[in-house]
């Protein structure tokens, strides 16, 4: 089975919601959005994992800090904000020459499981 990547794009506003919590840090049933992302995301046992983070990146970065360790978790900064294919270009660095499977998640669509991906 040829090698799996996942990109987490959590650099969003989330304007919409009028609140100073970045849109990904809002919670679910007890659980950050980003956090049941990244769980989902676990499932896949990728051979790498990036968040693009990019509003309020200090906080989002700190609050994803302790799965840091271990995780093979690689968090990149989007600036400027300029879309979501520039979030994607924004892993480049990150995913360098990476061979296999990419696959793209939203931070926000905290109901998506294993089973769906």
């Amino acid at each position: 089975m040829p090698d799996l990547h996942v990109v987490v794009l959590a650099a969003g506003k989330g304007t919409r919601m009028r609140s100073r919590v970045p849109k990904v840090l809002h919670e679910l049933a007890g659980q950050r959005l980003l956090d049941r992302v990244l769980a989902t995301a676990a499932t896949l046992e990728p051979r790498s994992t990036t968040v693009v983070v990019g509003h309020d990146a200090a906080q989002v970065r700190a609050a994803i800090g302790p799965q840091l360790d271990g995780a093979g978790i690689t968090v990149v900064v989007q600036e400027p904000q300029l879309g979501t294919a520039h979030a994607l270009l924004s892993t480049r660095a990150a995913i360098g020459r990476a061979a296999g499977t990419l696959v793209l998640l939203s931070g926000d669509v905290p109901l998506l499981t294993s089973a769906t991906l």
